[in-house]
């Protein structure tokens, strides 16, 4: 499918007191300079940018993946799992709003954005520690008119579901193994990264072009290997904030 164009909300100073179980302290100048070749990235792969200024507030804002979830033209904005990050939807609904039709999820049910992924008329969403079978339960209701199939998918050892597997295209996923059944993948080619590499298996596709954070030689030639285009870009910063590619953008 492909995205014309990619929400995306700037880098707060106030980055490095982001929700986080990582240690190693965050560079924000540092990540400051990764996003702005993110979204130096995206633009060259063909989706034009909308752009959401950063607030100080909310140290999290950045990954704006998390707060909404765009199907054909619905937005389902959501309610995140983290009580601090919940403010962080308003900036995004304002802006969705001018392009699509709005519904939300309603408490008490959460759901972060990081946990769906959608692959063509199926839309799987991580039973996770952020995502709840309520809200879940939620999206089914809104997307069935759709013709969309929703699966949830119970996750462990990770934080969403996304951190874990992503789709190329319809046809081939990525992912690492050992954190939800992967049975309910058995419809498409599977490359399954070595545990060393296993932060890769978050890769982000946008038309025609797979990126995916540097360091991962292995899950670079994986992907090169079935045919695709591969585009590294360096993550540190926001690996640090629990973050990865796909959570900085919102494609559509």
């Amino acid at each position: 499918m492909k995205s014309n164009y990619a929400i995306i909300r700037g880098v707060p100073l106030s980055y490095d007191q982001c929700v986080t179980t990582q240690h190693d302290k965050i560079n924000v100048a540092l990540a400051r300079r990764q996003h702005a070749a993110y979204c130096y990235a995206l633009e060259k792969a063909g989706a034009k940018l909308i752009v959401i200024t950063a607030d100080e507030r909310l140290p999290d804002c950045c990954f704006v993946e998390d707060t909404v979830i765009v199907v054909d033209d619905l937005a389902i904005i959501t309610r995140p799992g983290a009580p601090s990050r919940r403010p962080e939807v308003k900036a995004v609904e304002e802006v969705i709003l001018k392009h699509k039709t709005v519904r939300r999820i309603v408490a008490p049910g959460t759901l972060d954005g990081g946990d769906v992924l959608r692959i063509g008329t199926k839309i799987f969403i991580g039973l996770s520690r952020r995502t709840t079978q309520q809200a879940i339960d939620q999206v089914k209701e809104i997307v069935s008119p759709l013709g969309c199939e929703v699966i949830a998918v119970p996750v462990h050892d990770t934080l969403h579901l996304k951190s874990v597997i992503t789709p190329l295209n319809e046809t081939h996923v990525v992912m690492s193994a050992g954190h939800f059944d992967e049975s309910l993948f058995s419809d498409y080619q599977q490359i399954v990264l070595p545990m060393e590499e296993a932060y890769a298996a978050n890769c982000l596709s946008v038309n025609e072009t797979i990126f995916v954070p540097t360091e991962y030689p292995a899950t670079r030639a994986m992907i090169e290997a079935e045919g695709f285009y591969v585009v590294e870009l360096e993550n540190s910063e926001f690996k640090k904030g629990d973050g990865a590619l796909t959570c900085l953008s919102v494609l559509f």
